[in-house]
């Protein structure tokens, strides 16, 4: 096993919040230097650190002008480079100098970006997908999908019961999403007791992340189907998980920033012991292969949705074998030490 560098000065890390209680710093490098036993300091500067890793949440315009003798890891686990042009693009500079992430207005965010990651010593991204993208401006660029060891592992069972219970996670900014299983769900509760829990914030900002707050009761009050909604926690995630039928994980296929995202979510109740129906994105298409469910679980249109959720309410036997394929694949193929091993070759290309 490849052993984590220890520079001999101290790391020092961005953080994406500085409590280090967001899900990115729960899951991603603080998680790693947890499993490596690897010191570091939660930084807002270059000063005194050999090595800094940052989040999203660094400040573009500082961290591209970092002196050369400092190590500089970028980690941009999405895939904002596909990002659309568009309106949200052309304000995300500016809306990060109002919210106080970047130290002066920046016009071309886009380019910004691309600046620090042709500055960086190295990036991480989570897909093959988004590496490719990076290469043209970094080569040395390293997949790695989140760490989920703060989530219990659970066995799958099937629930003795006549109705069907479905449970989403994720930020408010992506529940536009779910609306592509809408008609699915509304077709099937003319039939059948369809519940959909979605586990996200209950109050959160509409726009950015940062702007314009909201309570999510508002936003899905007229989805036409029984919304059962709570505020995210693990234990939260992981005790609705349990009283649940399966998951799903709509993705915009249209969108080509929300069409790069890995297949983290599918690995996160694949843990939890469900079944889970997805988008068939590029990184959801890869997880079920290895799986070795093939197309069972993946869907490109409403019909596909319809379809394969009105087959797994009516074959719970198939929901408690996806569910066991899925759960073994997370804990084997994503691994937690074969995911600290990326990082690990990363430390040792600096």
């Amino acid at each position: 096993m490849i052993s984590a560098r220890r520079p001999s000065t101290s790391v020092g890390y961005v953080p994406h919040g500085l409590e280090l209680e967001r899900p990115f710093d729960r899951r991603r490098f603080p998680r790693y230097a947890a499993m490596r036993a690897m010191v570091f300091d939660v930084v807002s500067g270059w000063d005194n650190h050999e090595v800094i890793v940052l989040s999203p949440r660094a400040d573009v315009t500082m961290w591209v002008d970092a002196p050369p003798d400092r190590k500089i890891v970028v980690d941009m686990p999405d895939a904002f480079l596909d990002e659309s042009a568009g309106f949200r693009r052309s304000l995300r500079g500016v809306a990060r100098w109002i919210g106080g992430e970047v130290r002066r207005p920046v016009l071309d965010y886009h380019r910004a970006v691309e600046r620090l990651l042709e500055r960086a010593d190295a990036v991480v991204c989570s897909t093959d997908e988004q590496a490719g993208r990076i290469a043209r401006h970094n080569a040395n660029v390293h997949p790695i999908l989140d760490l989920h060891g703060e989530l219990e592992c659970v066995l799958p069972v099937i629930h003795a019961t006549e109705g069907l219970d479905i449970v989403w996670e994720g930020l408010t900014a992506t529940l536009p999403a779910v609306q592509l299983v809408l008609p699915a769900l509304r077709a099937m509760a003319d039939r059948v007791d369809v519940r959909l829990h979605l586990v996200t914030d209950v109050v959160a900002p509409r726009y950015m992340n940062r702007f314009l707050v909201s309570r999510t009761e508002d936003v899905v009050s007229d989805w036409g189907i029984e919304i059962r909604l709570h505020q995210w926690s693990i234990d939260t995630l992981t005790e609705v998980a349990r009283g649940c039928d399966l998951a799903i994980v709509p993705v915009d296929l249209t969108d080509p920033m929300a069409l790069g995202k890995p297949e983290n979510r599918m690995r996160i109740f694949w843990r939890l012991g469900l079944p889970v129906v997805a988008s068939a994105s590029p990184a959801n298409v890869r997880a079920a292969s290895l799986a070795g469910l093939g197309d069972r679980v993946l869907c490109s249109t409403a019909d596909d949705w319809r379809r394969t959720l009105e087959s797994l309410h009516a074959r719970p036997e198939d929901r408690l074998a996806i569910a066991t394929a899925g759960r073994e694949t997370a804990l084997t193929v994503y691994s937690e030490e074969s995911l600290a091993q990326r990082w690990d070759r990363l430390f040792e290309s600096l």
